[in-house]
């Protein structure tokens, strides 16, 4: 106090909130089912930027019934706690961190995702969304490619489907950016036993009204949900869950893969090597009830060929996982 330009402070943050509202696009489509939402990332960087102090993107969809009333959220944020709902259809953009098993043992630490920055050596989650001019290549080659998470080379945009009430009337989209994490700064009081300093960060991060998220931006239009979410009425719609037999298997060029979902789930779909390591992404995302049908090339991410050898299709959705045997030929 005495020797800080109060009015040069302010005026800087307001700069860099201007620079969080062109920072992104955002694009909000009617479907039968509710809306498709699509970010844009209008930086030379990935969105949001940096190493994660806790920051972070994320969706909140809010849809209203004729009378005003709330029939649906999604992203909810609660200003007086500091708490964001991860609820099954939220959609977070960061970075998560994490120790090794390797490392951690070497450290007597715990494996996994975690906040000790100065000691991680493994990316076990990032779906940030890259600028324009991507490719997994050159992001692998900076050790900055997505994890458990897919993007198509020159993609710079990431879309999400909600699927919203018959009653919805209206929706609002905003696009929030919060700088820090309500659990990151927990991490840093609880963390700190040596003297008063992740206490005092602590009370500041209080006082400063923990850390508020900014809008980046905000769309509201009104909606007409004509299809509804819920068991297909078409009796031939599978009841059953799960992977299908694939074929041919052996393969040589390509392998047919077949799932079945009996109601809404996050699907995760990977191909591992016998290693186990990552070799594709197949889905990651939110699909309906359903039959599904897709196909493996036997390429990886980054579109090389895979050697011949085994792999394993992983398949997982509403807390339960399956995995098949495959076989590539040359």
């Amino acid at each position: 106090p005495g020797e800080v330009d109060v009015a040069a402070l302010q005026a800087a943050k307001q700069r860099a909130v201007t620079m969080l509202q062109l920072a992104a696009t955002l694009e909000v489509e009617n479907k039968d089912f509710g809306i498709s939402v699509r970010v844009y990332n209008e930086t030379a960087h990935k969105l949001p930027s940096g190493y994660p102090e806790g920051r972070r993107i994320w969706l909140n969809v809010v849809a209203k019934d004729s009378l005003g009333a709330t029939v649906y959220e999604s992203g909810a944020y609660n200003f007086a706690t500091g708490e964001l709902t991860h609820d099954e259809d939220s959609k977070i953009y960061e970075i998560h961190p994490g120790l090794s098993p390797s490392l951690a043992s070497a450290l007597s630490l715990p494996s996994g995702e975690s906040f000790h920055f100065v000691l991680n050596d493994t990316v076990y989650f990032d779906n940030r969304i890259p600028p324009r001019g991507f490719t997994n290549a050159n992001f692998e080659t900076i050790q900055s490619a997505p994890v458990a998470y897919a993007y198509a080379d020159s993609q710079y945009w990431d879309d999400t489907d909600y699927y919203l009430p018959a009653e919805s009337d209206s929706v609002t989209v905003t696009l929030y950016y919060q700088t820090t994490s309500k659990e990151y700064i927990e991490f840093l009081r609880d963390e700190n036993t040596t003297n008063s300093a992740g206490q005092d960060l602590y009370d500041a991060w209080v006082a400063a009204g923990k850390a508020a998220p900014v809008v980046m931006e905000q769309a509201t239009l009104k909606v007409d949900v004509t299809e509804t979410v819920g068991l297909p009425e078409d009796p031939a719609t599978p009841v059953s869950f799960g992977l299908s037999p694939s074929y041919p298997n052996p393969f040589k060029d390509r392998i047919q893969i077949h799932y079945n979902l009996p109601q809404k789930e996050h699907v995760h779909l990977e191909v591992f090597d016998v290693a186990g390591r990552r070799v594709k992404v197949l889905v990651d995302q939110w699909q309906r009830p359903d039959r599904y049908d897709l196909e493996w090339d036997g390429r990886d991410q980054r579109g090389r060929r895979s050697a011949s050898g085994i792999y394993f299709i992983h398949f997982r959705a509403g807390g339960k996982t399956q995995t098949q045997r495959l076989v590539l030929t040359g």
